[in-house]
């Protein structure tokens, strides 16, 4: 039974990466995982439903699984666990599409969004969680002696947080992941070691 309700959220994923959530019918969705009708509807009642289990799924599970528990001894350690966790999620969508294929997740970001005010209420509420821990680690870094910056922790977090969001945008007209995952990299490390002490 989970393997099937996984299975259809993983099918209608793929679908809104590709078209939006307005192109995206039932219909498609239905055949798409190669269910009847009454095999899809004994697990969602509407595409709505639907969209906001892929949702939370997707945006909130997978994201807000990384900043629940992280190495606290050093902002470098705090760094490669991020990138690892942010790379396993680019490569989680990677595994969905279909080579050739559009992947629109920040589309997807954006149409969750527009759709659904408790989105923007859950977005709002990580994007809080986020900015707050890498002020947290910024301040141990600088407690510890590790970096040096005479800029408020804050600051300094936005950059790091505010990065992958332009990345992500870049990414939106290139589509392509190998260099997404490798500027974020290069980018958050080169900060690093611009404040290293």
């Amino acid at each position: 039974m989970k393997d099937t309700k996984e299975h259809i959220v993983k099918t209608a994923f793929l679908l809104f990466l590709q078209k939006s959530y307005k192109a995206v019918t039932l219909k498609d969705i239905i055949s798409s995982t190669g269910l009847s009708n009454g095999a899809f509807y004994h697990y969602f009642d509407n595409k709505e439903q639907l969209f906001k289990e892929v949702v939370e799924h997707y945006l909130f599970r997978i994201t807000g699984q990384v900043f629940k528990s992280y190495p606290k001894s050093s902002l470098w350690d705090f760094i490669q666990y991020t990138l690892r966790k942010m790379e396993k999620i680019y490569d989680t969508v990677k595994n969905y599409a279909n080579k050739g294929e559009s992947v629109n997740f920040i589309y997807f970001m954006f149409e969750a969004l527009r759709y659904f005010p408790e989105v923007r209420e859950e977005t709002i509420r990580l994007q809080h969680l986020e900015l707050n821990t890498w002020v947290e680690m910024i301040g141990v870094a600088k407690a510890n002696g590790e970096i040096k910056s005479n800029l408020p922790n804050e600051i300094i977090a936005r950059f790091f947080t505010y990065m992958p969001d332009g990345n992500g945008m870049a990414f939106a007209v290139d589509n392509d992941f190998k260099p997404l995952k490798q500027r974020i990299r290069e980018l958050w490390e080169g900060l690093y070691t611009t404040l290293k002490a």
